[in-house]
C-alpha cells in the first residue's frame, strides 16, 4: 500500500507544490508536481446606471364607473358577456322602451299642436295691426294688446313642448344602457325581466384598462435623501421632470412594465411617516388588472459611471465583502471592496474604498483608495477553491453568462 506525504510548511495555509510519493520500501520516492489550479476569470462591466429603491405597489384603474339605470322600467336585454371588454358607446342592457316611446309620440304631437296655437295667434295679432294702421278705431287698444298676449303665450307654449320633447327623448335613448367609458365589465348584478328603477338600481361596473395606476408609499428617509438630491441640483424634481419607473408583479424576473411617475402628495401620513406617489403604466397587453400587487423601482439617484460583476465574485469575510483579482504573475490578490445594487443581474463594485490608517504622530489619516480596475481580472468560478497568494491557471468567461470565450 502506497502513503501519500503531504508536505506543509508550519503556519502556513497554502497548498503544498509537490506530494512525494512513497513506495512500500520508502527508497526511490517520487516527485510529483501539481497543477496549478484552474479558475474562472472575467473583467468588469463599464456601464453608466442608476441607483434606485424597489417599493410595494397596489394597481388602479384610472376610471372605474358604476352603471345605473337612468330609466325606471324591466329589464329586456343583457348585451354583453361578463367580464367582457367594451368600447365607449356599446350598449349594454336595454330597458323596456315602449312606455318612453309613446311618451316621445305624445311630447312631438304636443310640440306640433303648441306650433299650429302659435301660428293662429301671430296670424290674429298681424291682423289687428293692420287694421289698427287702416282705421285707428276699428280695434281698440285692449283687444290689440288681448291678441299680442295670446301670440306671446303660444310662443311660450312651443318652448314648452319642445322641453318636454327633449326630456322625452332623454328617457327613450336612456332605454339603452351604454358604457360611458372603455374597460372591462364585471358581472350583471340584474337578470332580464327584473324591474330596475332610475338612479338606484346598479347594472354592472366598468373600469378603464389603459392606462393603468399603481400607488406606492415612500418611506420618510428615502423621501429626504431625494429632497437633499433635488437641492443640490444632483437630480430634478419628480414635480417638475416625472422620472421614469419600472414595476414587476408577483411572478415576473425582471422590472418589465414601463411607467412614469406622475404623481407625489403634497405631505406625509403623519400615522405611518410616509409619502403617497403614484405612478401611470400605458398597460398596452392589459396584463396590469386593477388591484394586483408589484413591485416598483424607482431612481433615487442621477446616472453615474461604474463597474459591475456577477454576485458569484462577491464574496464575505467577517462582514466584509471582497473579490479575488489574478494579476500578471497569473496569482490571487485580495481586495476589499464596497458594493451597490443589482444593475441587470449584475453588482456594482465601488471602484474607490475610503480607508483610514495612521498616520505621522498617531493621527489617524483618511484616503481614497483604487481598490478595482476595468482591467482586473477578477475570479467568478471557483472563488472557494484558492486563497490569496496561490497560483492559478486562468480560464476566460463572459461577466453576465459566465460562459467561456474563446
Amino acid at each position: 500500500m502506497n502513503i501519500a506525504r503531504v508536505c506543509r510548511k508550519p503556519g502556513s495555509w497554502l497548498l503544498p507544490a509537490m506530494i512525494l510519493v512513497l513506495g512500500c520500501n520508502e527508497k526511490n520516492p517520487q516527485v510529483v508536481e501539481i497543477p496549478p489550479p484552474v479558475v474562472q476569470v472575467s473583467q468588469p462591466v463599464e456601464s453608466t446606471v442608476t441607483d434606485y429603491q424597489v417599493f410595494t405597489a397596489r394597481t388602479q384603474a384610472v376610471q372605474s364607473v358604476e352603471i345605473k339605470a337612468r330609466v325606471t322600467g324591466f329589464l329586456t336585454k343583457i348585451l354583453f358577456k361578463d367580464g367582457d371588454e367594451v368600447k365607449e358607446g356599446d350598449v349594454l342592457f336595454q330597458i323596456d322602451d315602449r312606455p318612453y316611446k309613446a311618451a316621445l309620440d305624445l311630447a312631438k304631437a304636443s310640440v306640433e299642436f303648441s306650433r299650429a296655437a302659435l301660428l293662429k295667434a301671430q296670424t290674429d295679432y298681424n291682423i289687428g295691426v293692420d287694421l289698427q294702421k287702416m282705421n285707428a278705431a276699428a280695434i281698440s287698444e285692449q283687444d290689440l294688446t288681448r291678441r299680442l298676449a295670446a301670440r306671446d303665450e303660444s310662443r311660450a307654449g312651443v318652448n314648452q313642448a319642445l322641453a318636454s320633447l327633449e326630456t322625452a327623448q332623454l328617457n327613450y335613448n336612456w332605454c339603452k344602457v351604454t358604457a360611458p367609458i372603455s374597460g372591462r365589465t364585471n358581472i350583471h348584478f340584474v337578470d332580464v325581466g327584473n324591474l330596475v328603477m332610475q338612479n338606484v338600481t346598479t347594472l354592472t361596473n366598468i373600469v378603464s384598462l389603459k392606462p393603468t395606476w399603481a400607488y406606492f408609499y415612500v418611506d420618510e428617509n428615502t423621501a429626504l435623501k431625494l429632497q437633499q438630491l433635488v437641492e443640490k441640483g444632483k437630480i430634478p424634481s419628480e414635480r417638475e421632470s416625472p422620472s421614469t419607473v419600472r414595476m414587476a408583479l408577483a411572478n415576473d424576473t425582471g422590472f418589465p412594465y414601463e411607467g412614469t411617475l406622475d404623481f407625489v402628495s403634497n405631505q406625509f401620513d403623519p400615522n405611518t411617516g410616509s409619502l403617497r406617489a403614484r405612478a401611470v403604466f400605458p398597460n398596452k397587453t392589459g396584463a396590469l388588472d386593477a388591484g394586483l400587487f408589484g413591485r416598483v423601482q424607482v431612481p433615487i439617484g442621477g446616472p453615474h459611471k461604474a463597474l459591475l460583476v456577477n454576485d458569484q465574485a462577491v464574496g464575505t469575510e467577517q462582514g466584509q465583502k471582497f473579490v479575488l483579482v489574478v494579476n500578471d504573475q497569473n496569482q490571487v490578490e485580495y481586495r476589499a471592496v464596497d458594493v451597490g445594487q443589482l444593475h441587470a443581474g449584475l453588482r456594482e463594485v465601488l471602484r474607490f474604498r475610503t480607508i483610514t490608517e495612521p498616520g505621522p504622530e498617531g493621527k489617524e489619516v483618511t484616503r481614497e483608495v483604487e481598490v478595482l480596475k476595468p482591467t482586473d481580472w477578477v475570479i467568478v468560478g471557483g472563488l472557494q477553491r484558492v486563497r490569496p497568494g496561490v497560483t492559478v491557471k486562468r480560464q476566460t468567461v463572459n461577466m453576465e453568462t459566465l460562459l467561456v470565450t474563446k
